[in-house]
C-alpha cells in the first residue's frame, strides 16, 4: 500500500543533528557542515547505508541507526574513494573507447567503403537502423566541430566519411551499430582484433558503456549492483582470470578486469593496475567484497604488474 510522503526538508545543521541522533559520530561539525553543503544528503545517503546495524528483517537499517564507533570521517572516506575510482575507470575507459572506435571505423571502411554508414542493406534490423541513423543525424547536426563544418562547407553527401561521422558519435551509438551489422564475418573481424570472440565482444562493449555512463553521471560504483551484466568468456587464454568460476559478473570487480584485460590488448604497459594499487592502498578501510573482488584477486595473473611498467 502506497502512503504519501511526508519527510520534511531539512537544513544542513538539522541533517547533522539527525545523523547524531543516530549514532554517527561527528568530531567536527563545522567540516561536516562543509561536506553536507556541497554533497547532497542523499547521495550520501548510499555511502551511509552500509554502516547501519541490521538484522534479519531488515528493521533495524528502517531505522538507520549507526553500528558502534561509525565515524562521519569513516562515511566521507567511502564517498572519496568512490569518486577517485571513477575517474580511474573513467580514463581507462577513454582508451578502451578510442581504440574500440579506430578499429571498427578502419574494418569497415576498409572493406564497404567511407559511406557505409548508409548502407541499410549492412544492417539486419532496419527499424532500429533506422532508429539508429536518426540519432546519428542529429548529433552530427548539433555537433560544433571544425573538421564537421568544415566538411559540410564543401562537400555535397549527407553525412561525412566514417571516420569523421564516428568520431563525434557516443559510445553508445557506435556499439548499437556494432551490435546491428548483418555481416558475422564483419562482427568478427573486429571482435578478433581483441582475441574475443563476438559474443563477449559486444556483451563487454555494452558492459563498458553501462559503466562510463554510470561513472559520467557521478552514481557510485563501490557496492553497485550491476544492471548490466557481461558475459564470461568460454576461453581468452592467459590473459583472462583464471579462478573465473569465483566471480560475480554483477560486480565492479568484473568489470576492472574486463578494463585490464582490454588495456593489455591495446597498450600492455599501461598504468591503470598501479594506479588501481595505489587507490586501494590510499583507502585500506574500504571493503572490497561488495565490490566482487575474491580473496585471492592479487594471485590472478591478470592483476600481475610487468617489471617494465
Amino acid at each position: 500500500m502506497q502512503i504519501p510522503y511526508s519527510k520534511p526538508t531539512l537544513s544542513f545543521r538539522e541533517q547533522i543533528s539527525l545523523l547524531q541522533s543516530r549514532g554517527l559520530i561527528i568530531e567536527d561539525e563545522k567540516y561536516a557542515l562543509n561536506c553536507l553543503s556541497h554533497i547532497n544528503y542523499y547521495r550520501l545517503s548510499a555511502y551511509i547505508y552500509p554502516f547501519l546495524l541490521d538484522n534479519e528483517d531488515h528493521t533495524y537499517k528502517e531505522k538507520h541507526i549507526f553500528k558502534e564507533n561509525v565515524t562521519f570521517q569513516n562515511v566521507i572516506d567511502i564517498y572519496n574513494f568512490d569518486r577517485e575510482l571513477r575517474l580511474l575507470l573513467l580514463d581507462a575507459i577513454e582508451r578502451i573507447e578510442v581504440s574500440i572506435r579506430t578499429n571498427i571505423i578502419y574494418v569497415l571502411s576498409q572493406k564497404h567503403g567511407p559511406f557505409w554508414l548508409i548502407k541499410k542493406e549492412l544492417f539486419f534490423n532496419q527499424d532500429n537502423y533506422q532508429s539508429h541513423f536518426e540519432r546519428l543525424t542529429e548529433e552530427i547536426k548539433r555537433s560544433d566541430e571544425i573538421f564537421i563544418k568544415h566538411y559540410f562547407s564543401k562537400y555535397s553527401e549527407n553525412i561525412p566519411p566514417a571516420w569523421m561521422t564516428l568520431e563525434i558519435t557516443s559510445f553508445g551509438l557506435l556499439s548499437l551499430f556494432y551490435q546491428n551489422l548483418n555481416s558475422t564475418k564483419d562482427r568478427k573481424e573486429i571482435s578478433a582484433r581483441y582475441g574475443l570472440n563476438q559474443v563477449v565482444f559486444t556483451s563487454w562493449v555494452h558492459s563498458i558503456v553501462y559503466i562510463r555512463n554510470v561513472c559520467a553521471h557521478h552514481a557510485r560504483i563501490w557496492n553497485r549492483e550491476l544492471r548490466v551484466q557481461p558475459a564470461f568468456p568460454k576461453s581468452i587464454g592467459a590473459l583472462w582470470l583464471k579462478n573465473s568460476d569465483e566471480i560475480k559478473n554483477d560486480r565492479v570487480f568484473m568489470i576492472i578486469s574486463i578494463i585490464i584485460y582490454f588495456l593489455s590488448v591495446i597498450n600492455n604497459e599501461n598504468d591503470f593496475k598501479q594506479k588501481l594499487f595505489d587507490l586501494l592502498a590510499k583507502y585500506p578501510m574500504v571493503d572490497l567484497a561488495p565490490m566482487g573482488f575474491p580473496l585471492n584477486w592479487k594471485d590472478e595473473t591478470l592483476f600481475e604488474i610487468p617489471p617494465s611498467a
